[in-house]
Formats: C-alpha cells, structure tokens, sequence
C-alpha cells in the first residue's frame, strides 16, 4: 500500500513540477527553447547563490538528471503513440500491462529525481538542494506566468 502511495505522490509530483522546466537542455533548441535555457541557467544560478565553482559541480548534474528524464519522456511518448489508436481494442490484461508499465516509467522518473537531489545534499549541500527547490518552483511559475501573459497579449485575429 505505501508503494502505491508513493507511486501515486511520485505520479503527481512530476506531473506538476517537471513538465515545463524539465523539458529544456542544453542541445541544440529552437530559439525560444534557448532563451528559456539561458533564463533557466541565469535564473538557477542566482536563486541558489551559486559560486562559480559550486556552479561548475551543479550543471553536470543537473544535466545527467534532465537527460535522464528526457529518456523517460521520450520512453513514455512512444508508447502513448502506440496504445493511443488502439486503446480500445485492447484487451483488460493488455491495458493493465500499459498501466503498470506508465507506473515504472514514473518510479523511474521518480528515482531519477531521488539520485540528483542525494547527489547535490553531497556534493554541494543540503542548503543547496532546498534553494534549488525553491528556486524549481520560482522559475516553472514566472515561466507560467510569463505564458499567460503572452496569451493574454497575442491579438485575436478576426473571425
């Protein structure tokens, strides 16, 4: 029961708290995506008061971790395009394969998440890993924000 609590929490938490920051690396993106990677790197390194050297052990990390969870996503993507033509040809046992299979992916992702956050309480301290908490949240709502904001001031064209 409290691995399908913690599945649960897991499912939830990523599901609110990576799918816009988590998206962005550092490879080659359209420009808005490196915009956003350089706000993102800007924005991370203040909000965490990052000393150069500080700085020099947070990205790798931080990258081994986003590539981590962009296989996830990529994994996941896949799959959903297969089941999503023929969900309902499938047979009870099949989607329960399918369900059980979205649950690893999350405790993967989940995993994932655990390793980076234990490798920077180590490696720089559990200090760092609360501010880069906070600064995760701080950035994914500006970010927000700054989307609808966008929305909101992009002209309807006329019907």
């Amino acid at each position: 029961m409290k691995t399908k609590l913690l599945v649960l929490a897991a499912i939830a938490f990523f599901a609110f708290s990576t799918n816009i920051a988590i998206a962005q690396q550092r490879r080659p993106q359209a420009p808005d995506g490196k915009r956003i990677e350089a706000v993102k790197i800007a924005f991370f390194t203040r909000q965490m008061k990052l000393t150069p050297d500080e700085a020099k052990v947070f990205w790798p990390l931080y990258d081994q971790y986003q590539m981590a969870l962009e296989e996830q996503k990529h994994e996941r993507r896949q799959k959903q395009e297969d089941v999503r033509e023929r969900l309902e040809d499938l047979s009870d046992e099949q989607i329960n394969q399918i369900i059980d299979s979205r649950l690893s992916q999350a405790e993967l992702a989940f995993n994932a998440r655990k390793t980076f956050i234990n490798a920077l309480r180590k490696e720089l301290s559990p200090m760092k890993a609360a501010l880069f908490f906070r600064a995760e949240e701080q950035f994914q709502r500006e970010l927000m924000e700054r989307v609808k904001e966008n929305r909101e001031n992009r002209t309807m064209p006329p019907r």
